[in-house]
């Protein structure tokens, strides 16, 4: 019985942190799409974009009742370089089912090869979600949260370049 705590705690404690190697105000990883879902844009060329991306899942409770106060900051908005993306790694048709169900107004895609949750999260592709990370147009990684903790005035100061760097992880914070 101790042992399987001991693995619980160690799979806890690795999924929540993941993300500490993040840093602000460093390039971000690359973002992989392997399938473009729902409101695909007509440009899908990610430079030279100011990112909202959020990493979700079908199963996750938390992610779907996010999307509420996510699509009303996304209606705020609506700059041409500017986007919002909800990126899972699931596969397509499991996310056209939750599609049914939940209005997502920002694009959905996927990335079933993982990449894109390894380069933001761990080795393994484990990630706390829901996870927001705010990208600015020279693709340096200003903001990592929570989407609770994301407001309009931070969309504002991002696409104004005035984001001060924000990291959940950083203890400086």
């Amino acid at each position: 019985m101790i042992k399987l705590i001991w693995l619980f705690l160690l799979f806890f404690n690795s999924a929540l942190f993941s993300q500490e190697h993040l840093r602000v105000n460093r390039q971000a990883p690359k973002i992989n799409i392997t399938d473009w879902i729902a409101n695909i844009p007509a440009d899908k060329n990610l430079e030279n974009k100011y990112i909202v991306l959020e990493f979700w899942a079908t199963w996750c409770k938390v992610c779907l009742e996010s999307l509420i106060h996510l699509n009303n900051i996304q209606e705020k908005f609506n700059l041409k370089n500017l986007y919002f993306i909800s990126i899972t790694d699931e596969k397509v048709h499991d996310v056209k089912r939750i599609l049914k169900k939940v209005n997502f107004k920002s694009i959905v895609v996927s990335d079933q090869k993982k990449l894109t949750q390894i380069a933001f999260g761990n080795k393994s592709g484990n990630m706390q979600l829901p996870i927001t990370i705010l990208i600015d147009n020279n693709g340096v990684l200003k903001w990592v949260g929570v989407p609770s903790l994301l407001t309009e005035q931070i969309i504002q100061d991002l696409v104004a370049n005035k984001l001060a760097p924000y990291s959940m992880y950083d203890k400086h914070n």
